[in-house]
């Protein structure tokens, strides 16, 4: 088996579409997938399953992707995050949650190569931290 697909990525994000997005260029991708369209999902998820790597949108209604990290990591300090946003404060928003909760910070729209670099680059911090 491929030890890739052992490795477990969620993505968060409220807009259908863009996880519509996600799912079509993330398709080959070797490593597990799972999507999530709100915090309180991503939480109930996982309760129930482990997660390597937390992909959110920072700006959700009703929990914010700031928040979401912070209630993963007092849950799950183990779990690498990213943040993803349109809005130009990414400094301002990473500063907000902790430099140490994020572990990089995805500006969208989205653009496949350099999303997918990212998650690339998580998976093999997973792989230093000896994670997997």
């Amino acid at each position: 088996m491929n030890i890739l697909s052992e490795i477990v990525v969620l993505f968060v994000d409220d807009e259908q579409e863009t996880i519509n997005a996600l799912k079509r260029f993330l398709r080959k991708e070797p490593y597990t997938k799972l999507f999530a369209g709100s915090g309180a999902e991503v939480l109930d998820l996982l309760q129930n399953r482990n997660v390597d790597i937390l992909v959110s949108d920072a700006f959700m209604p009703n929990m914010s992707g700031q928040e979401l990290i912070r209630a993963v990591k007092t849950l799950h300090p183990e779990i690498i995050c990213l943040l993803t946003s349109g809005a130009n404060e990414a400094e301002q928003i990473v500063k907000s949650i902790g430099i140490d909760n994020v572990f990089g910070f995805i500006k969208k729209p989205i653009l496949p190569d350099q999303f997918k670099q990212a998650i690339d680059d998580a998976i093999e911090y997973c792989f230093r931290k000896g994670k997997r």
